[in-house]
């Protein structure tokens, strides 16, 4: 590819993070800058890494070293991902209820995708080299994504799944510029289905501020016990997560859920006003 190529390109991936969460192995985050940097990928995340800093890093790294000052320590997961709009969870096995479960290929495709057309941000999610993700921090994600392996021997660590979506990652970033869809700004509808979109969508971390309110609002006119929630809160969860709401979707039905607070507890009435205009609309 030219040199123009390869910049838009990393352009693209630029928009994606892999996060790391309680990495034990000095090793395994030196192996995964590597198949970053091989790969055109740049912003690796830790989430309380159990050993780091460590000369191990920059050993295994190799040629990769430039991006160990880039990359960010943070205390917890949901803050490695506040601001994406996109994210992803690895996982091997099935959890507590079905999750929107995707291979690393269409993955990566739905990734690039929501970069081209909205300039998205993405988080992969990979999780502990001996448990992986809790089902707490795989709720946190749009989707699950597993990467389909040999079922007698399915096993590779956390440096090799990495290798393995940042390939797919590239593969599907190639493929997107060697197309060269219509440069406008389309929301994917379906699977089929494209439409123009006039409102930016929100936020892993507006989310987290949208999902208490809902269940507190739930709470309130006793649909949700918050003594005995059962599933009801995940599967909230996967319905929005599903959805991915936009500014003003979101700001609506925030609104809907203070009114509904407000006419439960008794604060909100209507105005002398609105009763009026009312009344003279149907004169």
């Amino acid at each position: 590819m030219s040199h123009f190529d390869n910049s838009a390109v990393s352009a693209l991936l630029s928009h994606v993070r892999i996060v790391m969460v309680n990495t034990t192995l000095p090793a395994n985050i030196g192996s995964a800058l590597r198949a970053m940097k091989t790969m055109g990928l740049s912003k690796l995340v830790l989430v309380e890494p159990k050993t780091y800093p460590h000369p191990d890093i920059d050993a295994l790294a190799a040629g990769a070293t430039d991006l160990i000052e880039h990359i960010e320590i943070v205390p917890t997961l949901e803050a490695a991902i506040q601001d994406c709009h996109l994210v992803f969870g690895t996982s091997a096995r099935s959890r507590t209820i079905p999750w929107p479960l995707l291979d690393a290929r269409p993955a990566a495709e739905k990734s690039i995708q929501a970069i081209h057309t909205h300039q998205q941000e993405i988080a992969i999610i990979f999780g502990r080299e001996d448990r992986g993700l809790t089902n707490e921090e795989l709720a946190l994600a749009n989707y699950h994504v597993t990467i389909p392996v040999n079922t007698d021997y399915g096993v590779l660590n956390v440096a090799q799944a990495i290798q393995v979506l940042c390939y797919e990652m590239r593969m599907a970033a190639l493929a997107t510029m060697e197309a060269q869809p219509d440069p406008e700004a389309t929301m994917h509808v379906t699977e089929t289905e494209s439409m123009h979109w006039d409102e930016p969508l929100v936020t892993h971390e507006q989310m987290e501020q949208f999902y208490p309110h809902l269940e507190k609002m739930l709470a309130e006119i006793e649909f949700l016990d918050p003594q005995n929630p059962r599933l009801l809160p995940l599967r909230l969860r996967r319905l929005f997560g599903r959805i991915q709401l936009d500014r003003m979707e979101y700001h609506l039905l925030r609104g809907i859920f203070s009114r509904v607070q407000a006419l439960n507890n008794g604060t909100w009435h209507k105005s002398t006003d609105q009763t009026n205009k009312k009344d003279q609309n149907h004169a």
